[in-house]
């Protein structure tokens, strides 16, 4: 019967093949374990959120914060999902998120004014236009803008304690909770905050 005599050089070079291997393989572990619980890029498509975000802007949205954390203003990305203003996992293409921004609380009551401008009740019951509200980078006129599609649209809404109201900064053509389609967003549906923009850099 035949021998394989292994030497001892070749003994160290497959033992350094197997720590290579098993370093890759750590390393795969670390990132797939990093995006589950951490941090996700996703891909912007649509103008729904021009001009603070913009169509195939990649973004970097934190997941590790607990939607309790969230304030007014914040964007966030969530389901479910549209083929219309959307933000794609550079991972898999084939999911479709929400990214809008936050302007409705938990317990909160929320209505669209004639002129466009929103209305708070907070749960104390104290009620307040939102003056500082400088993100919309277009009117809600209901005369003129109000009608996205064929479905009832949003004019007065009390927010449940696990619910947010959205809009998208471009109000125009933003479909987000003033539209059956979207309504309120509930907390487990959220997916992260928007943390940073990560490509293009310089915008």
């Amino acid at each position: 019967m035949g021998r394989i005599n292994i030497s001892e050089h070749h003994k160290q070079i497959l033992a350094e093949i197997l720590k290579s291997v098993l370093l890759i393989l750590l390393v795969l572990d670390a990132i797939i374990f990093f995006r589950v619980y951490f941090f996700q890029t996703v891909s912007v498509k649509g103008d729904s959120m021009n001009p603070s975000i913009r169509e195939k802007d990649v973004l970097l949205i934190n997941k590790a914060e607990s939607p309790d954390e969230y304030k007014r203003y914040d964007v966030i990305v969530f389901k479910p999902y549209s083929e219309d203003d959307s933000a794609t996992p550079d991972e898999d293409e084939s999911e479709i998120l929400y990214i809008k921004r936050i302007i409705g609380l938990p317990g909160e009551t929320v209505s669209v004014l004639e002129d466009g401008s929103i209305q708070i009740s907070d749960v104390s019951g104290k009620v307040s236009v939102l003056s500082d509200d400088i993100y919309g980078s277009s009117s809600m006129d209901r005369g003129i803008n109000w009608k996205l599609d064929d479905d009832n649209i949003f004019e007065t809404v009390t927010l449940a304690d696990d619910e947010f109201f959205v809009l998208g900064d471009n109000r125009k053509v933003s479909l987000d909770s003033r539209s059956v389609k979207v309504q309120a967003v509930h907390k487990s549906s959220v997916l992260g905050r928007f943390s940073r923009r990560v490509f293009p850099f310089k915008r």
